[in-house]
């Protein structure tokens, strides 16, 4: 004897909700935190006052206008502009601040300045803001002696610790 089929209803209600959660899982931006860290290549860390000019080097090298920081140790940047939409322009910030031993902390500050001249801070980093923001950084810093260190949790899933 066979078992009975199930209902035709639970089938379609099954195969409805698999396609909206695969139809809502790839619609999911690809989004990253709003820093990335650098550390010291093997040199010895330069002095404090060396360090914030090397980093002010690097920052006007990949095109940012340096501003005094909200404290001494910390270097800022005016806004910049990458995109512009019609209703709205996405503009970003930097803030450059040394942080515990060999590593330098990069805190990316994106907005949405939008026509009215409101303005809205995005959460997130898309991966195509992240990658005009901190490419043209990432080669500076590297000739200033600093390598990507990537964010907390990439260096915890390569020490495996995630």
């Amino acid at each position: 004897m066979r078992p009975p089929n199930p209902p035709t209803s639970l089938v379609r209600r099954s195969l409805l909700l698999l396609t909206l959660t695969a139809l809502v899982a790839s619609c999911a931006p690809a989004i990253s935190p709003l820093y990335r860290d650098y550390e010291y290549d093997g040199a010895e860390q330069p002095a404090a006052k060396a360090e914030g000019l090397a980093l002010r080097h690097a920052l006007e090298e990949a095109g940012w206008t340096v501003v005094p920081g909200p404290s001494g140790n910390v270097l800022a940047t005016e806004p910049r502009t990458f995109r512009e939409w019609g209703l709205y322009r996405t503009e970003v910030e930097l803030e450059v601040a040394p942080v515990a031993g060999p590593y330098v902390r990069v805190l990316i500050h994106p907005y949405r300045r939008f026509f009215t001249g409101g303005r809205s801070k995005i959460p997130y980093l898309k991966r195509g803001l992240a990658r005009a923001v901190l490419e043209p950084l990432t080669d500076a810093l590297d000739a200033a002696g600093l390598v990507y260190a990537g964010t907390m949790e990439q260096r915890d899933k390569a020490a495996g610790a995630r």
